[in-house]
């Protein structure tokens, strides 16, 4: 019996992979996924507007099979994407070129788990790099709320959680988040290896109590029951037992950000650390290393330090200033 439903499973997926309406079959099983698996309408609804996008430019450029599909097409998509003017007669903004890319790359790995395609073609699919500072500084109050907002009844809540201790905890990058092994953490001693940080730097970060408690909850309690392969060594995994990608971390700090009334996002979470630190009197130094930046200018920079900021705390702190005004009294 088992070869039977393997043979008609096979079928099933050769019916799928023929003929024209083979890109809305594949479209309409992946929904049916996403909404088996509890993913958000917005993910749905987005994945209905993008993905029928993407078809009509494989069919263009004479692509009718998803597994002739490569990653010189979907590139091509990007670039058209981004030369493509919205209803408003400007180009969509890097964040939502993003996530139309999100969108292909979830739906091609999708195909390639449920074996339609053998190799994955945007695997590699770049993203844009969004160094652009947030407008407003997430305040301590709400940062208190956010923390609090995932459910702890559930496994993907205690993630969360985790993450976004982690993430507001010790002003990691998203990319450093996503990159995060088993071994890089080491409750024992509190501290975080971040591994191939900006310009190919490690450093260890301190891992706060708050951040360290949630973390251990998480690997006590949710990650056994995620893993589905034990040799799988990433931090923070999806439903599936495997690594949680950059895009997903994005979407669910913006979701949970929604929840309480903030527009945010990774990055906002280390822009806020990095700034109530200093605000409650962390030296400017200590925060520098804590963010991973060679220069300090762009620590004064991103923690909203001005020049002026950093004469005023050099005039009341340096040894020779010191004597300057005790020679003057």
């Amino acid at each position: 019996m088992r070869t039977r439903a393997g043979g008609r499973s096979r079928a099933k997926v050769e019916a799928l992979a023929r003929g024209p309406l083979a890109y809305e079959a594949h479209l309409a099983a992946f929904l049916a996924q996403l909404a088996a698996h509890h993913y958000s309408k917005t993910l749905q609804d987005h994945s209905k507007r993008v993905l029928p996008r993407l078809f009509t430019h494989l069919r263009e450029h004479g692509v009718r099979d998803v597994r002739a599909a490569t990653e010189a097409h979907l590139t091509s998509f990007a670039r058209t994407l981004a030369k493509t003017n919205s209803a408003r007669g400007k180009p969509p903004a890097l964040q939502t070129q993003n996530s139309y890319i999100a969108i292909v790359r979830r739906f091609f790995s999708y195909l390639e788990r449920g074996g339609a395609i053998l190799r994955d073609p945007a695997r590699e699919l770049p993203f844009h790099r969004l160094d652009v500072l947030p407008r407003q500084v997430l305040s301590e109050k709400d940062a208190e709320v956010l923390m609090d907002a995932p459910p702890v009844t559930s496994n993907v809540g205690l993630r969360d959680r985790a993450i976004l201790e982690t993430l507001y905890g010790t002003a990691i990058r998203l990319s450093e988040c996503a990159r995060l092994d088993l071994q890089d953490l080491d409750l024992v001693q509190g501290e975080l290896l971040v591994r191939n940080g900006k310009g190919g730097r490690d450093r260890v970060v301190p891992v706060p109590a708050r951040a360290a408690k949630a973390l251990g909850i998480y690997l006590a309690d949710a990650r056994p029951a995620m893993v589905r392969d034990p040799r799988e060594q990433a931090l923070f995994l999806q439903r599936y037992g495997t690594r949680l990608s950059t895009v997903m971390i994005g979407l669910l700090v913006g979701a949970y950000g929604r929840d309480v009334g903030v527009k945010l996002s990774p990055h906002a979470l280390r822009h806020a650390c990095a700034t109530h630190v200093l605000k409650h009197g962390a030296d400017i130094r200590h925060v520098q290393r804590l963010l991973g930046h060679r220069d300090i200018t762009t620590t004064a920079r991103y923690t909203g330090v001005s020049i002026e900021d950093l004469r005023e705390v050099l005039e009341k702190a340096h040894p020779r200033e010191r004597a300057k005004r005790t020679k003057q009294d």
